[in-house]
């Protein structure tokens, strides 16, 4: 009995470490994982292209990858030859105007300090308070260099391109032998999984990179024709965050605001009405038209997923949470064998 007991001992204790192990192992390969799931979204977004191709053109499959990898790189050359030179005139306008803003952002809180103190209030929340105007500049200072850190991306950027176009070409291949490895009693259950992890990510993702290229674009527009400066950053700003459901405008809207306050600016309430407007053409149309079923989820269950996602993986976690959520949702619809509400007609 007792060597019984001994042996059950060792067992949790192996099954303890390799856990540990395991998480071990996957802290220290964290970054490739990140590499190769952005290059998944990538990918996700790019197969129904190079499908479209073999099947409507009558391409090969290796002309239909390098057609659509080809496009890919079009597009990003001309994004960095036509956008970034601006986005880098701006970003150096910004940070030449930084102390001029810095010194309107701590004369107004300066002045709403001063209103405030016409009322009770208790010592503690006064003195927070009165902290505020000088805890701007070690924000903006750490910005800044969050932004200079973008250059460190470059590295990224390579082997992304080289793990989707790889990925790209394997993608068919991969999948296929993945559904070989599931038994054939399993394999309808299986296909009909993949189905739905399609109907949410892929649709999701797609559909994101429009809506977000829209509202990037109408922020932009709408801040230069009322002669806000920074536009361009500040249009590509939005359409970025406006990836993160319900929080990302908020997160782009903030630095809009702030620059506000410079007199070569429109007033605050131009701008918020702006980006206000922006969200509900987003809201209306938009999001219901694009995202498809990823926007059946509850406000509460995608901000939710969006706090835990940001946790465990940063803005990637965020950006892939609702997608991940739909799949969760769609799969406990799927195996209460309501399946007829997933595939009609099956």
């Amino acid at each position: 009995m007792q060597d019984k007991n001994y042996a059950n001992y060792i067992k949790i204790l192996a099954v303890i470490f390799l856990i540990i192990g395991f998480v071990w192992f996957i802290s220290k390969i964290s970054w490739v994982i990140q590499l190769f799931v952005i290059s998944l979204v990538i990918v996700y977004a790019l197969y129904p292209l190079s499908e479209y191709l073999k099947h409507r053109f009558r391409f090969s499959h290796f002309l239909s990858v390098v057609t659509t990898f080809a496009l890919l790189l079009v597009i990003i050359a001309t994004i960095i030859g036509l956008v970034f030179p601006i986005v880098q005139q701006e970003v150096q306008d910004v940070l030449s105007d930084m102390p001029f803003i810095i010194f309107q952002l701590q004369g107004y809180l300066e002045e709403f300090i001063a209103y405030l103190a016409t009322f009770n209030i208790s010592p503690e929340y006064m003195e927070s308070i009165m902290e505020l105007p000088a805890n701007i500049q070690p924000i903006i200072d750490e910005i800044a260099q969050i932004s200079l850190s973008v250059v460190g991306m470059l590295v990224d950027i390579f082997f992304i391109m080289f793990i989707v176009f790889y990925l790209l070409y394997d993608f068919h291949n991969v999948r296929n032998a993945a559904m070989k490895l599931v038994p054939e009693v399993y394999r309808e259950r299986a296909e009909d999984i993949i189905k739905i992890v399609d109907a949410n990510f892929d649709g999701y993702i797609r559909g994101n990179i429009i809506r977000c290229t829209i509202v990037g674009i109408i922020t932009g527009v709408l801040l230069h024709l009322f002669g806000t400066p920074y536009a361009l950053l500040l249009g590509i700003l939005a359409g970025i965050l406006n990836i993160i459901l319900y929080i990302g405008p908020y997160m782009a809207a903030i630095p809009a605001v702030l620059l506000s306050f410079s007199p070569l600016t429109p007033s605050p309430f131009v701008i918020i009405v702006i980006y206000v407007g922006v969200q509900v053409l987003d809201g209306i149309i938009l999001s219901p038209l694009l995202l498809g079923r990823a926007v059946r989820l509850k406000a509460i269950t995608v901000i939710i997923c969006l706090l835990i996602g940001q946790q465990l993986a940063g803005f990637l976690g965020m950006v892939l949470s609702t997608p991940l959520a739909g799949i969760a949702r769609s799969l406990m619809i799927y195996f209460r064998s309501e399946k007829d509400e997933l595939f009609p007609g099956k």
